[in-house]
């Protein structure tokens, strides 16, 4: 869950001279990540769309009502009524997404830790695979790979984009023109945006 076995040597090499990043190099970088992919992608799923405060609520009733504390089971999840879902959880659209995606976990139709970066596949086939899955699209996508290690994509969502302006100065960007800024920070472009933003939430030394 902390990655504290995962190599940020390239990327602290990376920016120890980058006026805007060199205060990561010292062991910044490491996103608290579940102990499974399955995890990371349900409570992405329940990111989306959504206040923080429906977030809180749906992981709460799956860990508190299915998981008697800890995150179910996908078996668990795959075999709680669509009412729960929709009464307990509040899930709304989403309850019929994780319950799919619960039931293929569960039954080995879908392997999701075959998705980590030490499996071997390729960043543009996870991003596939990823895509493919129920109530996935492009901001889940780039979240979820950064959860299990893969850097490359940058998130945008509600908080980012207007988060990027305000520590960069600027009065309006596309995604496409952020990505651009980001390029040379290769494989850890993402990565490198999400410090950039989040900065302030490290105090500053001294």
């Amino acid at each position: 869950m902390f990655r504290l076995d995962e190599d940020f040597a390239p990327f602290y090499a990376l920016i120890e001279n980058d006026a805007a990043l060199s205060w990561a190099a010292k062991g910044a970088g490491r996103l608290l990540a579940a102990p499974t992919v399955f995890e990371d992608v349900v409570k992405t799923i329940c990111t989306t769309n959504c206040a923080w405060s429906g977030t809180v609520r749906m992981v709460s009733a799956l860990v508190n009502d299915l998981g008697a504390g800890a995150f179910p089971e996908p078996k668990t999840m795959a075999a709680a009524p669509v009412r729960f879902y929709r009464d307990a959880a509040r899930a709304g659209y989403r309850g019929a997404y994780l319950k799919a995606l619960a039931r293929d976990v569960a039954s080995g139709a879908l392997d999701l830790e075959l998705l980590r970066p030490e499996c071997g596949l390729l960043d543009a086939e996870v991003e596939e695979r990823l895509l493919a899955l129920p109530g996935v699209g492009p901001y889940a996508c780039a979240h979820i790979m950064m959860l299990i290690g893969r850097y490359h994509r940058l998130v945008f969502d509600s908080w980012t984009r207007p988060a990027y302006l305000r520590v960069s100065g600027r009065r309006r960007a596309s995604d496409r023109a952020i990505e651009r800024s980001f390029r040379p920070y290769g494989p850890f472009a993402g990565l490198a945006f999400w410090l950039m933003l989040t900065r302030g939430w490290v105090p500053a030394e001294g």
